[in-house]
This record gives C-alpha cells, structure tokens and sequence, in this order.
C-alpha cells in the first residue's frame, strides 16, 4: 500500500450538545482538529446575533479547533412546485434564501471558513421515512433540473464574489440525495464554486450503492460525513441510523474506495442514537468506531 493517508476529523457540533462550549470540549479531547456548525444554544447558524459568533470565535480558539463549515440549510426546505423557471429569482422563497445566504457569509468570513453548505431543494413526492427506496433515489425530472441548475448558479455566482464555496450535501428528502443525482445537478450548474458534501449514508438511505454515487462525485468532494444505518422494512423503505461499521454503509469498502480522494475531512455526523447514553458519547464511540476502521485499513500508525 501507498504511503498513509492524511486524515482530519471532525464533527458537527449539535451531534454533541447545543452547548457549542461543551460541544468543543469534546471534540478538542477526542483528538478532533475543527467543528462544522448547524445548530447551537437552539438557533440555526444563520440567526446567531454578531455578539453570538463571536463567541463562537472565543471559544474555538479557546480549545484550538479551526471551524471548516457552516451547514446551514440553504435551500432546505424548498419547494419548487410553484416556482417558475424564468422568474426564480423573483420568487419570495428564492429572496429568502438568498438572504440567508448573504448572513452565512457574513459569519464564514468572521470565522475563516471557505465552505457553506446548501442542498438541493425538497422533493414534494416521495423522500420522506419510510418511503420507497430506489438505486436513482427517484430521480430528477428535466424542467426541475433547470430549476435547481438556475438557483444554484445564482447562489454560486455571489459566494464566488467573496472568494467562498457552496457545498452541495446529498440528502434523502432531496433532489439531489445521491451521488447519481448529484453529478446531474454539478453538470446542470457548472461552477467551479460548487463542490460536494458526500454522505454515503445518506445515499444508502435513498436507495443508492455508496459505491457507485461515490464514482459519480469523486474529485468534487471536500468534506465526507461519517455515520450509518440500517434498512428496517424494505417493503416501506423504513431506515434507522446506527453505528459506523454496523450498517449497511459498507464503510469498510467505502474508506478504501475514498482514500485517494484529495478531500481529507472526515466529519462526524452521528446521528446513531440507542438509548441510555448521551449524544456525547453516542458521538465518541461513533468516532472509535470510524477511528478503527481506518486502523484495520492503514495500519498502527494513523
């Protein structure tokens, strides 16, 4: 084998408390190097107050983590049922979003972060859990293709301005849920301003081999999400999350497949939840579990 990858780790601070402080503490003991930031002291990202990042700014420095994301929910949820190709920018869901977007980057440029996350755009049929599952995670139509394509240029076009990057992250109630999917919407937008967030839970959850919507995205991926999880009903398409390694993630394959992938961050997104023990320490041992697997895979000297 090839000399050892680098790997940075990571994790979404509410998958360990919304206490963002504690969130860091724990982080900074397991060894984890930054945070991405969704949701903390119960408000999304984009309605902190500019005395509350930079707060946030303290206390990263304050136990020596780097911030490498903000995973707002840009254009989640979003229908675009009602929204008219040639007037989208005129659509007030669309101004919303984009007002959104305008605070994500106010925030990414206080605290030294290139990458915010979008998604892309709420299915109105099908997405939901359980629904049925299926390999093209149920497709995409070509008129909402253009939709999403038009949108998401957009968005791309003014982050650009400021030298920043959207991140698509695929996601089962989504359009773009899998990797197939998601190549269809990179070759839509066709920006160099938009990258890849891959899940390949997420993508085993819509349906999709992780295998074959990692080959569909690989080199436009700058931050991989690490979790897992199980089908509980195929006949409703019923799933749950589980345990790195414990899934049907094949993350054992998976880690193989992602190892020459410029992208170096893996970022804890546990999500796993079995009961009688805390999100911290669903959130440790989901980062043991990861740990060791690229142990068994790389050797003792990750």
């Amino acid at each position: 084998m090839s000399a050892s990858k680098q790997y940075r780790f990571g994790v979404i601070t509410d998958e360990i408390d919304q206490d963002f402080a504690y969130a860091c503490q724990v982080a900074g003991e397991a060894g984890m190097e930054y945070v991405e930031i969704h949701t903390l002291w119960g408000k999304n990202v984009d309605e902190l107050s500019d005395e509350e990042v930079e707060k946030v700014a303290g206390i990263l420095e304050q136990h020596g983590l780097s911030a490498y994301l903000i995973c707002g929910l840009l254009f989640r949820p979003f229908s675009l049922a009602d929204v008219e190709l040639a007037t989208m920018e005129e659509h007030p869901r669309f101004q919303e979003h984009m007002q959104k977007l305008e605070r994500f980057i106010r925030i990414a440029q206080r605290l030294g972060v290139k990458y915010m996350r979008t998604f892309g755009f709420t299915r109105d049929v099908g997405g939901g859990n359980p629904s049925p599952r299926s390999a093209d995670g149920g497709g995409i139509s070509d008129e909402t293709l253009a939709k999403m394509a038009k949108g998401l240029r957009i968005a791309c076009e003014r982050v650009q301005q400021e030298g920043l990057y959207l991140a698509l992250e695929n996601a089962r109630s989504l359009y773009a849920n899998t990797g197939g999917n998601m190549r269809r919407v990179l070759d839509a937008v066709n920006h160099p301003n938009l990258k890849i967030i891959w899940d390949p839970a997420n993508a085993f959850v819509a349906g999709e081999d992780p295998a074959q919507g990692y080959q569909a995205v690989k080199g436009h991926i700058v931050d991989i999400h690490c979790k897992d999880a199980v089908v509980v009903d195929e006949a409703t398409g019923l799933t749950g999350w589980a345990r790195i390694g414990e899934g049907g993630t094949n993350w054992v394959e998976h880690l193989q497949l992602v190892r020459d992938e410029p992208a170096d961050h893996y970022t804890i997104e546990t999500h796993w939840n079995p009961g009688g023990q805390g999100k911290d320490e669903n959130t440790r041992q989901t980062f043991a579990s990861l740990k060791q697997l690229i142990a068994q895979m790389e050797g003792p000297t990750l």
